[in-house]
């Protein structure tokens, strides 16, 4: 237990320390503050930026497991580490090294709060259509008499099986049929297994792209933030928006990994040039977007007042106090549901 890693970086040091400066800080801006007075900027160490207490743990065989942590450190974040410096040295790649380097962009985008808040909206909405469509199925296994008295989870078709359920069943008297219900949450449990999905299986398509580095205009850098990977969806400076996908035709991602470096692509086209330099119009509409996808953080090596005009803060206590809030119980709070719903289906 001594070793559980409970400091959990959703945007890892080995990445923004790129964004040191010659003091070995970062430039921090947050996007929501409690009060007018709170400094627009203020440096901090990558140590103590972007990570929340328990955000990966999980309660597994009642203890606590950093599993997922563990995981992302050893087979993206490890291997990156080398790779990224070869990258902003501007050394030559190797196929392994952009395999390294595309994978890392994908554990990035999949961890963010972003992405949490995201799946909990999407699995809330998806969900009631999962359980009806496995209930349906054991209703028709139990008609057809294919299994005897239900149990637990264990008879749902296996493509949910990781889904977590509570069932419980009700006799009613004098009737054949009694009553069953199926419980289940939107939490860590889901989330975690999104992404591990998302990263064994979906994450194949991004290494069928063409992918470049791209540097800003010159005199411009490069800045990034809590939720650094943008999936762009582009049709004009006016008409854009920020919820591509991975594999989505003519749309771009962009990936900050250094404030003279960034990758790129535009899916389905040639790569641009190795080393290309923007344009002063397409470095000020990348660092616009940058600033719009963040979602509480952005981080600089230097004050970049141009910032503010991006993306201006928001002053409100009352959503700063909420949020903090939930912070600070997601752990307990998922860490009771885990303990349940794990509980039932050993009972299964």
């Amino acid at each position: 237990m001594a070793d559980l890693h409970i400091k959990n970086h959703f945007v890892p040091e080995c990445y923004l320390k790129r964004w040191e400066d010659s003091d070995k800080k970062l430039c921090v801006y947050r996007t929501l503050v409690s009060h007018k007075n709170v400094l627009i900027w203020k440096k901090s160490s990558v140590s103590a930026v972007a990570y929340h207490i328990h955000l990966y743990t999980q309660m597994i065989s009642g203890d606590e497991s950093d599993e997922l942590e563990k995981w992302l450190d050893k087979e993206y974040e490890s291997p990156a580490n080398i790779v990224l410096q070869k990258a902003v040295l501007e050394k030559r790649l190797t196929p392994d090294d952009w395999s390294i380097l595309i994978r890392f962009l994908a554990a990035q985008d999949v961890r963010t709060p972003t992405r949490l808040f995201e799946h909990l909206k999407r699995y809330n909405k998806m969900f009631p259509e999962i359980l009806q469509d496995s209930l349906s199925k054991l209703e028709e296994k139990i008609k057809k008499k294919e299994i005897g008295n239900y149990s637990g989870p264990k008879t749902l078709d296996s493509k949910y099986a990781q889904v977590p359920l509570k069932i419980t069943t009700k006799a009613i008297p004098g009737k054949k049929f009694g009553v069953l219900k199926a419980e289940s949450y939107a939490g860590r449990s889901t989330w975690i297994y999104s992404i591990k999905y998302l990263l064994k299986n979906t994450e194949k398509i991004l290494h069928t792209h063409k992918w470049t580095i791209v540097k800003p205009a010159k005199g411009y850098n490069w800045f990034t933030s809590d939720n650094p990977v943008i999936k762009l969806n582009y049709t004009d400076l006016n008409s854009y928006d920020l919820k591509g996908g991975w594999g989505k035709n003519k749309g771009n991602i962009i990936f900050p990994i250094g404030p003279e470096h960034a990758m790129f692509v535009q899916i389905g086209d040639k790569p641009m040039p190795k080393g290309t330099r923007l344009s002063v119009s397409q470095t000020k509409f990348l660092k616009k977007i940058i600033a719009e996808n963040s979602n509480r953080m952005i981080f600089s090596n230097y004050y970049d007042h141009e910032i503010q005009s991006m993306r201006q803060r928001d002053i409100d206590s009352i959503r700063y106090r909420d949020e903090k809030k939930a912070i600070e119980e997601w752990h307990e709070k998922n860490a009771k549901l885990e303990m349940e719903y794990s509980k039932n289906n050993k009972n299964a």
